[in-house]
């Protein structure tokens, strides 16, 4: 998608929905073109765990953390 700056601000949630999925948002201006990107949002999901995860001593990610017995119960 291809806009000015006054249609930049005169239509501006459609020019954000264009961006939110995905297009090439191309702002044309006197000074050079300006390209408006959306940046994906943190999943949500982790914020809920912020503060609650914490590393103890050193751990080694590449074996398991429980034995044998402990999984299968």
């Amino acid at each position: 998608m291809q806009t000015n700056v006054s249609t930049l601000l005169r239509e501006f949630p459609k020019v954000r929905q264009a961006a939110l999925r995905g297009e090439r948002v191309v702002i044309v201006t006197q000074e050079g073109n300006l390209l408006l990107i959306a940046e994906n949002p943190p999943a949500q999901i982790l914020s809920g765990l912020k503060g609650s995860v914490h590393l103890v001593g050193d751990v080694d990610w590449t074996t398991p953390t429980t034995t044998e017995d402990e999984w299968m119960q």
